[in-house]
């Protein structure tokens, strides 16, 4: 009995490991169980997907198997494949696909054993980040929001703060006349980009307020009047901060067709074509008229108080600002332009001998005095087709564009361009004008489109920082900063407005 019973347990045991075994081969060749939960998502990077998914069991030796191809090339288009170690992502994974150009991808996981038996697979389409479809709108319009956020209206009187986080200080805050300029072309910018958007009656109810606060410093001071530093009279005023605003009240009324801001535009031209220019250094607009008047004449005055000329003949037709404008492009041509690179010198100081001559030439070269000549250059090209004018243009910015940009490869946007180099973000901003007003004539996109790769790599990469703010001494993410100026902030956020505006005018 006890051997029949031994017989019949073997036959129990025997019949037991066959079926395990049995278990075994169908698991191995029929039980792979595929991956669950799969999900393919673009990242905010171009050419790369986040791939992530679980699986329900964890068997040793298998091959996680990822293929990808390009559907946009056609439903034909051959799959390239993937493998990874089943052992590295035993019960969820999570792999950074890269793939070789832009478009919509399928992308398929299947599970591999030792023996090859392929589970089942799972696929999802998706379409990758393309920089190029990022809005600069939306770019512009969010920065705003946060300078809005910020530094307007944070104090007693409605105008901008200099800094932020808050500093103390001074008229608690408040930025001086420069800053509420930038902020003021930021603005003007903006406003003329979100015309045709969902943002434009938002910007439109604003005019007033914006229009109130700059005119606070708008100051009557030794019988003239004009904008001031700070808006009481006593303080210093500058024949430049005054062109910067009078360029921005003569775009503004170009966008809304408001009487009040051109009317601003001509008064600030008849301050520097009054007060500002006269005959010491052969001509030109000095820099600063109170509290200790400048005798030196300066390409940052000068220059734009040509652009402005333009500007307001544009919009009148009357020839003194035509006259006028002319007479400050040969004054710097003149003077201030450097022969050897087509830059120009910052300022001139009259011969003490003879004041009508120049005696000391102050030969620093700064971006924004470049690019006001250039702008100049173009603008008087329109108005009188003479084609020397569109030649100096192109020499100044092809020197502009020597000086002040840099070959730099971004592993963001995986490309190689010419970057801004680091430097004062409103200074670029006011040179790069310049190369819109080209744009404008000549539609050649080279210029346009460093900068439009200069501004994504800066959105997308370490200088966009938490707060919403731009990290605006380097652009390419290198620089951490901790505090941030309405004057540079303002620009940045003008030179997406135009970039929006540049695209508009290509659809």
């Amino acid at each position: 009995m006890k051997i029949l019973n031994s017989i019949f347990l073997l036959i129990i045991i025997c019949t037991a490991l066959s079926c395990s075994d049995d278990s075994t081969k169908d698991q191995l060749s029929h039980g792979i169980a595929p991956v669950r939960q799969l999900k393919v998502q673009k990242t905010n990077r171009e050419k790369e997907f986040l791939i992530n998914f679980t699986r329900d069991n964890y068997i040793k030796d298998i091959q996680i198997e990822i293929a990808h191809r390009n559907i946009s090339l056609g439903k034909t288009s051959e799959w390239t494949t993937i493998a990874l170690d089943g052992d590295e992502y035993r019960y969820r994974g999570t792999y950074l696909l890269k793939v070789p150009s832009a478009g919509t991808y399928e992308i398929a996981i299947t599970l591999i054993n030792n023996n090859q038996v392929r589970s089942e697979t799972k696929s999802q389409t998706a379409s990758t980040f393309e920089y190029i479809k990022t809005k600069m709108f939306n770019c512009a319009h969010s920065m705003m929001s946060c300078v809005m956020k910020y530094y307007y209206h944070k104090g007693p009187r409605t105008c901008w703060q200099t800094w932020y986080p808050k500093e103390q200080g001074y008229w608690d805050g408040d930025a001086t006349v420069w800053g509420q300029g930038g902020g003021l072309s930021a603005f003007v910018a903006i406003r003329e980009a979100s015309i045709g958007t969902e943002q434009e009656a938002y910007y439109h109810s604003l005019e007033n307020d914006i229009f109130n606060g700059i005119q606070h410093f708008w100051v009557t001071d030794h019988g003239r009047t004009a904008y001031s530093v700070y808006p009481d009279s006593g303080n210093d005023r500058f024949y430049d901060d005054n062109a910067w605003i009078g360029l921005d009240m003569a775009k503004w009324y170009s966008i809304s067709k408001d009487v009040r801001y051109l009317n601003q535009a001509k008064k600030v031209w008849d301050y520097l074509s009054q007060y500002g220019w006269d005959n010491t250094c052969g001509g030109g607009v000095h820099w600063k008229e109170l509290n200790e008047p400048s005798i030196s004449k300066h390409t940052c005055s000068t220059a734009p108080a040509g652009v402005l000329s333009c500007k307001l003949y544009l919009l009148t037709h009357e020839q003194k600002y035509l006259d006028k404008a002319i007479e400050c492009f040969n004054w710097l041509q003149t003077y201030m332009r450097d022969p050897n690179d087509n830059l120009y010198y910052d300022n001139a100081s009259p011969n003490p001998e003879n004041p009508t001559q120049i005696g000391r030439m102050e030969t620093n070269k700064y971006s924004y005095n470049s690019g006001q000549p250039l702008q100049l250059a173009c603008l008087l090209y329109k108005i009188t087709e003479d084609g020397s004018y569109l030649t100096t243009a192109r020499q100044i910015a092809k020197a502009c564009h020597k000086k002040w940009f840099t070959p730099y490869h971004s592993e963001i946007l995986q490309r190689d361009f010419n970057i801004l180099s680091p430097g004062h973000a409103w200074f670029n901003t006011i040179m790069c004008r310049g190369f819109f007003e080209l744009y404008s004539i000549d539609k050649n996109p080279s210029y346009i489109e460093d900068i439009r790769n200069t501004m994504l790599h800066a959105w997308f990469g370490k200088a966009h920082h938490i707060s919403g703010l731009i990290n605006d001494e380097d652009l390419s993410g290198t620089v951490s900063m901790n505090k941030w100026e309405i004057l540079k902030q303002g620009a940045l956020v003008e030179l997406y407005a135009l970039l929006s505006i540049w695209e508009s005018s290509k659809e």
